[in-house]
């Protein structure tokens, strides 16, 4: 059983199409595949793909060396941020229209105050006699004087440097004995006798009134001594 051929129209043959489509495309320079009949030949869009990679390429390496700049300037400049100081205290920046800074304050000059002259107490010194070194009786009064004035004085060292050498060691046991504060004794007239020389004492000592009598020779206290009356 047949079927009859389709009403309506029918594709054109080749002798019935344009002139474009009856000759195949054949591009120059290269064996290219016809394009396929119906349609217009395709477009080139190489030379687009490569200008955009080269556009891609170029911002790349332009950001890069942006970045690359600006952390070389940071390190350059010592990292430290606008406005402060290397040492971290902030920067005082003039300000316009300031005032200027107000002068310091003087202190009223001080009124000296004269000071006082404290007077200082003279205080009279005894003229220390000089120790006779003759064999005079006038020496041997003179000597016997001094050692009485050191007894009296209860200078019982100076007495004993009087003292002739022999009996330094006796005259301070002598002293221990017979002397006692307060003492007061003076010499009784002239020395008796010519080297050794014999001086009468007498006054009061250890409380008692004593005489006695003091033996000099060769201008040195020989031996001293003291009775009660």
């Amino acid at each position: 059983m047949s079927y009859p051929p389709p009403s309506g129209p029918q594709d054109p043959r080749p002798q019935d199409l344009p002139s474009w489509q009856q000759q195949p495309y054949q591009p120059q320079g290269g064996n290219w595949a016809a394009p396929p009949y119906g349609g217009p030949p395709r477009k080139n869009r190489a030379g687009l793909i490569i200008a955009l990679i080269v556009v891609l390429v170029l911002a790349i390496l332009g950001i890069g060396g942006f970045v690359t700049y600006t952390l070389a300037s940071g390190e350059n400049d010592g990292g430290t941020a606008p406005g402060a100081s290397p040492s971290g205290a902030p920067i005082n920046t003039p300000t316009r229209n300031a005032s200027p800074p107000a002068p310091p304050k003087t202190s009223a000059p001080t009124k000296p105050v004269p000071s006082k002259a404290v007077p200082t107490k003279v205080v009279p010194t005894k003229a220390v006699p000089s120790r006779p070194t003759g064999t005079t009786k006038a020496d041997a009064v003179a000597l016997a004087g001094l050692f009485v004035g050191h007894l009296n004085a209860d200078n019982t060292e100076a007495a004993i440097a009087l003292s002739c050498s022999e009996v330094k060691s006796l005259i301070p046991t002598l002293i221990s004995a017979l002397i006692k504060a307060p003492t007061k004794l003076t010499i009784d007239g002239a020395a008796i006798g010519q080297n050794p020389y014999l001086v009468q004492i007498s006054g009061t000592t250890k409380g008692q009134t004593m005489s006695g009598q003091v033996i000099i020779q060769d201008a040195c206290i020989r031996v001293f001594h003291l009775t009660p009356n």
